[in-house]
């Protein structure tokens, strides 16, 4: 994307798709998220959660990365470009982006093993919610 930081509009466009992109893999991972939950209320049977389990902690890290490394990244790219004082807001929100990246990470080496731990799952999935 550096030639996109000489033309503002091209910028904004490029950061306008990558956001679009960023958000439909998040409604698919509310998705799966909301799967899981529906099966601990239903009680259904363990190699099904586990399966998702593993999608589920799939999609999060894929997610997550995207979310710190592109486009955390883009956004503080188009705040300096656009010297609007943004960056400034964009800096002190990395302390909370880090403690996220911190439980998601942690669910992903519970669960993405594929390990069930049925006596702490609700708990951690209320966490990670």
């Amino acid at each position: 994307m550096a030639d996109d930081q000489r033309n503002p509009a091209a910028q904004f466009q490029a950061v306008d798709e990558l956001l679009t992109a960023w958000l439909k893999e998040r409604r698919e991972l509310l998705g799966k998220y909301t799967e899981i939950v529906v099966m601990l209320d239903a009680s259904l049977d363990g190699s099904a959660l586990t399966e998702r389990q593993s999608s589920l902690c799939e999609l999060r890290v894929d997610y997550c990365s995207a979310g710190h490394f592109e486009v955390f990244n883009e956004l503080l790219n188009e705040a300096e470009s656009f010297a609007d004082g943004s960056e400034e807001l964009a800096q002190q929100l990395m302390p909370d982006i880090g403690d996220t990246t911190e439980v998601i990470l942690a669910y992903e080496e519970k669960y993405g093993s594929g390990e069930a731990y049925p006596e702490t799952i609700k708990r951690d999935l209320s966490a990670l919610g």
